[in-house]
């Protein structure tokens, strides 16, 4: 199971730099001119070493080159090893409601798929090649992976809970108004009880598959390396291990959004037959009330299959029927787990039966772009950016949980757990 240890982490000197200027979204969600105006907030911006910017592999050694000049000049301070407690405060996208979510940062010790870690999701080879390079070369986890355990009896919750109390080591509100919070977790009698309450448990990767995958990729080069030159791979190494936010599937904070689906490129016949194909699998209801939010709400009745349609000026709600063959039938080596998800049923029996749009066509990317804004997924297809819009319900967590226990893994964005973790809260040096 879960092998999850204290670490030497890497965090912004606030004396000479001010956190919330230095730290940025994930890699993967910086677009356009954000990356610019993250670096216009501080030199010392964290975007520089996670997303460098040159020709060919010099941007990686320029990231490199920095993340030990900043080291060097102070920027970065080295902690002695420890955990980290991280908090988000927020308020939810549409309810408005505020949340904490709370977690904590440590060092996983990499494993192929299995028992002792899960993924949920499939992945796409570019993004980890990108992100292989950039370990290579700064030999620094520089984002966390956010992982999720039980805490069926709710004791590391209470552990966080009880570090919380005091002051954090440091605070930082993002561009988004989201408060960012750290605290360090040193003491050996909570640091031994958090071991414990992880070490019979198994982890679920909710968001960071590239990261780990990539990891895990370069820990076995670096044991391919040591053995080649006749020495011993223990395990124990830093190369074997990566930097981990694990978070309570009980946690209240713990918020998944849906991902709607933005379709382009397509046979615009296909497009306006959508509503009468439809009907063989679906209860297709058309509404008066056009906006995202009316679209939205009428999804929210229970039952598999649930999916909102915007085509140019008009909605559609659309509803699996019970006596549909899909009801019965599995899709071939998948779980009923799997067949049973909103995703699933949109992917097969939509994109690739209707539309077209099967697993090679979607990796390719040319037809599908996704949003967790509904309002934006409706402001694309009037604008003409899209052709239609699938507006989803959230994936319950528990959901997920059934997925990756069955040993499948769902379709490329079908979560999207809010919000993001900032990169540049800790860094984690592989040495």
């Amino acid at each position: 199971m879960a092998q999850f240890t204290p670490f030497a982490g890497l965090r912004y000197n606030t004396e000479k730099v001010a956190l919330a200027a230095a730290i940025a979204p994930p890699y993967d969600i910086i677009k356009g001119k954000m990356r610019d105006e993250l670096i216009a907030r501080s030199e010392y911006n964290v975007v520089r070493v996670e997303l460098p910017e040159g020709e060919n592999d010099e941007k990686y050694d320029e990231a490199a080159r920095l993340l030990q000049q900043w080291r060097d000049e102070g920027v970065l301070l080295l902690d002695s090893p420890i955990y980290y407690c991280y908090e988000q405060e927020f308020q939810v996208p549409d309810s408005g409601e505020t949340k904490k979510r709370r977690g904590v940062l440590g060092a996983l010790r990499l494993e192929e798929f299995g028992e002792g870690v899960q993924p949920h999701e499939h992945t796409l080879s570019g993004p980890k090649q990108d992100r292989l390079q950039l370990l290579r070369a700064t030999q620094t986890n520089t984002s966390p992976i956010f992982g999720l355990y039980n805490d069926n009896d709710g004791w590391a919750t209470a552990l966080l809970n009880n570090v919380c109390l005091n002051t954090p080591l440091c605070e930082a509100t993002d561009a988004d108004g989201i408060i960012h919070r750290l605290w360090k977790i040193g003491d050996d009698e909570t640091v031994n009880a958090i071991e414990a309450a992880l070490e019979d448990e198994s982890v679920l990767i909710a968001d960071g598959h590239h990261r780990y995958e990539t990891a895990l990729n370069y820990s076995k080069e670096c044991q391919a390396e040591v053995e080649k030159a006749g020495g011993r791979w223990t395990g124990a190494e830093g190369a074997n291990h990566v930097l981990m936010m694990c978070v309570s599937t009980l946690d209240e904070g713990l918020i998944v959004l849906p991902t709607h689906r933005l379709i382009k490129n397509v046979d615009e016949a296909k497009i306006a037959n959508l509503p009468a194909a439809l009907a063989e699998f679906f209860e297709v209801e058309p509404l008066t009330e056009v906006g995202s939010d009316a679209l939205l709400k009428t999804l929210e009745k229970e039952g598999k299959g649930r999916l909102g349609l915007r085509i140019a000026g008009r909605s559609y709600a659309l509803g699996l029927k019970e006596d549909s063959e899909y009801c019965s039938a599995q899709e071939e080596g998948r779980s009923e787990a799997y067949n049973a998800l909103d995703v699933s049923i949109l992917h097969r029996l939509i994109l690739e039966r209707e539309l077209g749009i099967g697993p090679t066509e979607l990796a390719a990317g040319n037809h599908v772009a996704y949003t967790i804004a509904a309002a934006e997924a409706f402001r694309q297809v009037e604008n003409g950016d899209a052709q239609a819009a699938f507006l989803m319900r959230s994936t319950p967590v528990a959901q997920v949980q059934e997925v990756a226990a069955a040993g499948d893994k769902m379709p490329q964005k079908s979560t999207y757990f809010y919000p993001k973790l900032m990169t540049g809260m800790v860094l984690r040096p592989l040495d």
